[in-house]
């Protein structure tokens, strides 16, 4: 597949207009990819659909592709200033966990326990299972 040249060289002049302009799905997709999940998330002005102790969950529609989901969360561990980095994690877009065997799982219900629980490859109620354990 071909790009314009600065998607390789220069990634950071990619524009969030020139994303939504793109006609290529195929090409957009590594516009997105290369701009930047998370910022692309953010300036699409994502609709945040749930939120719990464990993260929030927004949403944004891509131009001819599946929606773009993901999960915010915070990272458990503090920077060296003391603060605490939140990251996003894409998640399928109905919280379906990826199994070991490659397989998608079936749908679970949207919060951001169930969301977090997907990138481990886990349902909800097995992660609170996991977290109990842990502690």
């Amino acid at each position: 597949m071909q790009v314009r040249p600065h998607v390789i060289e220069f990634p950071d002049r990619i524009t969030f207009a020139e994303i939504q302009t793109e006609t290529n799905a195929e090409v957009r997709r590594v516009l997105i990819e290369r701009y930047g999940l998370s910022r692309y998330l953010l300036d699409s002005k994502a609709v945040r659909l749930c939120e719990d102790e464990f993260g929030e969950v927004y949403k944004t529609d891509v131009q001819e592709d599946e929606p773009l989901v993901m999960v915010k969360v915070m990272n458990s561990t503090a920077e060296p200033d003391g603060s605490f980095k939140p990251y996003f994690l894409r998640i399928h877009p109905e919280l379906r966990p990826l199994l070991a065997n490659n397989q998608l799982g079936e749908p679970q219900y949207l919060s951001g326990r169930n969301a977090v629980a997907s990138t481990f490859g886990m349902r909800g109620e097995e992660y609170a299972r996991f977290l109990m354990e842990q502690s």
